[in-house]
């Protein structure tokens, strides 16, 4: 992996620089393995945690995170155990995947006392523990207790011990040179035997290095130990590292510091990824909802034209009380002629009844199917909403960018009645975030990615004069721009882009956008929130462009 003992050591450089002497002021945890703390040191800072089995990383972040209400149990302990505590060094464990963080902190006496908060990035092993001045574990993220099969023990008042790692650090020149020499080490996997903290990506780079140059082994390994060039290579497979990559041809981004490059890379694929894990049973619950009201459609159309064509049971009932007394009493069937086609046509007979009964039955079917079409139109029209409804809602969820956008559409779910409302702790009820960008001019535009959002940004947020765009016959964002007409033409695309990419046509070409005052948008009787007509509007074609959207200030 790129989150090596080389990327740990330029990570931990960068975090003694930055937090000497840094107060911890708060403590969130994010998710199931994601952990920010706020500190403060001549500034406020974040470090992010993440002990995810794919992902585990520490560095200085400053994106934004939703941070969740109510903190599960081991945050709780860790703001009790370290809220308001000193950092006072922050060290590698040799050249291991291993960070020691000594914490300066008060007990529940009022005494000064050293705690120690160690992470582990170590894979599918990741770990956050804290333990006393005595290395004595006080908790851990995740628990291994002596009989499973663990190397080492990690429960509360267990002791703790460093991973076990009998490979040499790199650092230690002497003991490099020694490895270097050995002429039993030749291969790759020779070396991640020997040589502790190192990756496949650096013996890569360092196997290549060596075939271009005529310098030996241990001048290149320690050139690239001492190099820093902080970058993210776009290729086949996107990695980063903290040394250069001469080895692969492709392009890259560079950045100032490892925290930076840490941030750039993990922060947009870790917030998909979570949306998209709270987002799934949700797309399950609309796609289901789509197939189930489509099926329905179709049932009220077949079931409309039979309702329609129901003139052959009224002329079934005219002919057997026309012909009554030449028909047989007892008769299954019977043969008649049609008036109005002088054609034959055969009517099945109940026997058990009279002539006048059948008539007086085909009557009723006849009346029962006339009276039942304004009802099928009737359902038929609330299955077209249905229908519009979850498209719309489908097309939110596919632009929910954060949690609480995924959020407000279960909540609205739940509201109509189409979803079954969860218990909650009684809380405050969150406050809407619709998104903000700015255009080249420094013009406000605000973007509402769901029917909450939408409502709030058109009719409540919108001034009479600002301009509103939404893309054109399809489900998409109320997007308003804080400005009356006349508008540049820098800010019409822009909106109109925004209108375009945040909405079912956000992978179509020449999507047309329709713009006017937002006074002219009215919410439409009798519909569900977010269903809007407007008038005098004008039309903008643009072809929506992700990589634009991206370099918007927000």
């Amino acid at each position: 992996m790129s989150f090596d003992g080389i990327m740990v050591r330029h990570v931990t450089n960068e975090l003694n620089k930055t937090l000497a002497h840094a107060r911890i002021t708060k403590i969130y945890q994010l998710g199931d393995f994601d952990f920010l703390f706020q500190v403060r040191s001549k500034g406020a800072h974040a470090i992010l945690m993440s002990a995810s089995p794919h992902s585990c990383r520490i560095h200085l972040t400053h994106n934004h995170y939703e941070k969740p209400e109510h903190p599960p149990m081991f945050c709780m302990f860790l703001r009790k155990h370290l809220e308001g505590s000193i950092i006072t060094s922050i060290k590698q464990k040799a050249n291991d995947r291993v960070v020691s963080i000594a914490l300066k902190t008060t007990d529940e006496l009022g005494d000064l006392t050293e705690k120690y908060l160690i992470f582990e990035a170590l894979g599918k092993d990741a770990n956050l523990i804290v333990t006393d001045n005595t290395y004595r574990v006080l908790e851990a993220l995740h628990h291994t207790g002596p009989f499973d099969k663990a190397t080492r023990t990690i429960v509360p008042s267990a002791q703790y011990t460093y991973p076990d790692d009998d490979r040499i650090n790199p650092f230690d020149y002497d003991a490099l040179k020694n490895v270097l020499d050995n002429q039993m080490v030749e291969t790759s996997r020779d070396y991640l035997k020997h040589i502790s903290g190192i990756s496949p990506l650096f013996l890569k780079e360092f196997d290549y290095r060596l075939r271009q140059s005529d310098v030996s082994k241990e001048t290149v390994f320690k050139r690239m130990l001492e190099e820093s060039h902080y970058h993210i290579k776009h290729h086949t497979r996107t990695v980063f590292y903290p040394i250069r990559l001469t080895h692969i041809d492709a392009l890259e981004t560079p950045y100032e510091s490892p925290g930076a490059l840490l941030d750039a890379f993990f922060y947009t694929r870790d917030i998909a990824e979570k949306r998209k894990q709270k987002a799934k049973d949700l797309e399950r619950f609309i796609k289901r909802q789509l197939d189930r009201l489509k099926i329905k459609k179709e049932r009220l159309a077949k079931a409309l034209l039979e309702s329609e064509d129901n003139t052959l049971d009224r002329l079934r009932g005219e002919l057997l009380l026309a012909y009554q007394h030449t028909i047989d009493k007892g008769a299954r069937t019977v043969t008649l002629t049609d008036y109005t086609s002088n054609e034959p046509i055969e009517i099945p007979l109940d026997a058990s009844k009279t002539v006048i009964e059948n008539s007086r039955d085909y009557f009723k079917r006849y009346k029962k199917s006339k009276a039942a079409v304004p009802h099928i139109k009737k359902q038929q029209r609330s299955t077209e909403r249905d229908i519009a409804y979850f498209s719309l809602l489908a097309s939110q969820l596919d632009c929910a960018t954060t949690l609480q956008d995924v959020e407000e559409i279960r909540e609205e779910l739940e509201q109509q009645g189409f979803m079954k409302r969860r218990k909650r702790p009684n809380q405050k009820r969150r406050k809407t975030r619709y998104a903000i960008f700015e255009d080249a001019k420094g013009i406000k535009i605000l973007v509402g990615k769901n029917n909450r959002q939408n409502t709030i940004v058109t009719h409540q947020e919108a001034e009479a004069n600002d301009v509103w765009f939404h893309v054109q016959n399809a489900p998409g964002s109320h997007v308003v721009v804080k400005h009356a007409f006349p508008l540049s033409e820098t800010t019409i695309r822009t909106a109109a882009m925004l209108a375009a990419y945040f909405s079912s046509m956000r992978h179509s070409a020449s999507v047309a956008v329709d713009y006017t005052e937002a006074k002219r948008v009215k919410k439409i009787p009798g519909k569900r929130e977010g269903f809007v007509r407007y008038t005098h509007q004008k039309t903008i074609y643009i072809d929506p462009d992700e990589t634009f959207i991206k370099t918007l200030k927000t």
